[in-house]
């Protein structure tokens, strides 16, 4: 009977580990169900990106928060505003209205997108990336690849389980780090000893580094950041949903917290009020490894770079100046048509980069369309005409200005007036 019994306890056991196992591997795969949800909220909230299944969305919650790489605490890595690197940014008084450092005047400043895998390292792929990429700023653009490992594994600032940004930057500064053929990334803790033996002696460090704000951290501060000094770590607190981003402009929509995140601030759009972000999940999550999320997202749900840290420049040299945007304008309107009875009128050219500050010229290509006044402030230019009253058929005219053409097209006097039927 004792035999029997065991018997029949074994199997139980059995069948219930199978079922944890089955449940195991179903939870993989994010639910059509889940998705769903996120849509219909993404909808629901106005928001302007779109979710699907990524490379992320995928995992278990488990291995999703193994992306991540901080604490349950969601203020730890809140410690970077007690640096004493904190040095004020200069404000730039009229910054770009967008800048991407991926494509300044063509050059391409920032190291392509790597994968962090199921270990909690993204602060170091956030300093490794930014530390990249001024090496890239100094070296007009020449690829390099760095070591994430060597953080991981010999600097005592993390570990998989999460680390600090700012004591990173702080090694990096008086360390360095070897390339990544000196020692490549495993996702693991590993052994500092596994590196290139001597790794100390042929490292890339940089001067120093800054908070990207004194006080809290607002858009403007981030933007500026990024203008002056090229690309900026950023922290930010990740929820359920952020795992399904595919393209758009991301902002809270729903879901579960997730944990704090580090990643690299690329650019910004003003036009579409966002930040042009790289992350470190691989080319297989979001827009080939990228996404953009809102400004609002710095006050909003995400806290988006509740701490941000900007380099000084790499090795002993300096950052250079930011690259010059290439000059060029627009008009609020290709041109206009005016009664035979004549008028007066006026557009605006919009000027967009580094443009020159010479005031601009306007010229008509007829008598009877006069130039009245062109008036120019903070990247536009206004100005003003008259037409005269036309006495004969149909007729057109236009303005030159900034290698620009606005066509003014006048009506026909109306000779059918006053006739009786």
């Amino acid at each position: 009977m004792a035999r029997k019994r065991k018997t029949v306890v074994g199997a139980a056991i059995t069948l219930a580990v199978a079922a944890l196992l089955l449940l195991s591997h179903a939870s993989v795969y994010a639910s059509p169900e889940e998705l769903a949800q996120i849509r219909q909220a993404i909808k629901d909230k106005g928001a302007k990106w779109h979710a699907d299944e990524t490379s992320v969305s995928l995992l278990t919650w488990k291995e999703k928060k193994l992306r991540l790489g901080a604490s349950e605490n969601e203020d730890f890595l809140a410690q970077i505003f007690s640096s004493p690197e904190t040095a004020p940014i200069p404000d730039v008084t009229a910054p770009v209205p967008s800048i991407d450092w991926r494509n300044v005047g063509g050059v391409n400043y920032v190291s392509p997108v790597k994968n962090q895998g199921s270990c909690g390292s993204c602060w170091a792929f956030a300093v490794t990336a930014a530390l990249e990429a001024q090496v890239m700023l100094d070296t007009g653009g020449t690829t390099v690849d760095l070591s994430e490992q060597t953080l991981v594994s010999c600097s005592g600032t993390g570990s998989c389980s999460g680390g600090s940004p700012a004591s990173a930057s702080n090694y990096v500064r008086d360390v360095g780090l070897p390339l990544e053929s000196c020692f490549g990334y495993t996702a693991t803790n590993n052994l500092c000893s596994n590196a290139c033996p001597d790794w100390q002696q042929d490292t890339y460090s940089i001067i120093g580094w800054h908070n990207a704000a004194t006080t809290s951290i607002t858009a403007e501060a981030i933007k500026n950041a990024v203008y002056t000094y090229g690309p900026v770590i950023a922290t930010m607190y990740v929820y359920n949903d952020f795992f399904s981003y595919r393209s758009g402009v991301y902002s809270y929509a729903t879901g579960a917290y997730a944990g704090a995140h580090a990643v690299l601030v690329v650019g910004y759009d003003d036009t579409l009020q966002a930040f042009v972000v790289k992350n470190s999940w691989g080319t297989g999550w979001g827009a080939a490894g990228y996404f953009m999320i809102a400004y609002s997202e710095v006050a909003g749900t995400s806290r988006f770079g509740y701490s941000g840290i900007a380099y000084d420049g790499y090795g002993d040299n300096p950052p250079p100046d930011p690259q010059p945007i290439p000059c060029t304008y627009s008009l609020s309107s290709s041109g206009a048509t005016v009664r035979a009875t004549g008028g007066s009128g006026s557009f605006v050219v919009y000027a967009q980069g580094s443009c020159p500050d010479t005031p601009l010229t306007a010229v008509s290509s007829a008598s009877w369309v006069r130039i009245t006044s062109v008036a120019g402030g903070s990247g536009s230019t206004a100005i003003s005409y008259t037409v005269d009253p036309n006495t004969g058929p149909a007729r057109s005219a236009t303005i030159e200005t900034a290698s620009l053409t606005y066509r003014i097209n006048q009506q026909q006097v109306n000779t059918n007036k006053g006739r009786k039927k």
